[in-house]
């Protein structure tokens, strides 16, 4: 799996690949700027969502598919003045946040339950 350090440091082929298919890019010549906005982009949401769970970003489709609509929309608007987004992205884009920050806060609370439970099976011994 990608820990957090390497989603903010580089962009795997496949995934820059499926960007530009997702903002109807041909070529390559614009190569280094998506891959620029897409670790823009990871940072943003992974600063939203959280730090903690290294692995959580792995294979995790609303991570993807929110970074997609985020590199869309910069791309789609690195020539104007206005940087909001459109409201149909901008509420997709925060339903994908949502359902990552309540995943998230399921998988930390998991872990404080498991933590919880080896220092009472610690303390029994």
């Amino acid at each position: 799996g990608m820990s957090i350090k390497s989603l903010l440091a580089h962009v795997e082929p496949e995934d820059l690949q499926d960007v530009k298919n997702f903002c109807k890019v041909d070529g390559n010549l614009e190569d280094t700027e998506i891959t620029g906005l897409m670790l823009s982009a990871r940072r943003d949401i992974i600063g939203q969502v959280g730090y903690q769970i290294d692995d959580f970003f792995d294979d995790n489709w609303n991570f993807k598919y929110a970074v997609w609509l985020k590199t869309y929309h910069s791309y789609n608007n690195r020539d104007t003045s206005s940087n909001a987004m459109t409201f149909e992205i901008q509420d997709t884009y925060n339903s994908t946040i949502n359902a990552m920050k309540d995943d998230y806060r399921y998988r930390m609370w998991l872990n404080d339950k498991e933590k919880e439970s080896n220092i009472e099976e610690r303390n029994e011994d």
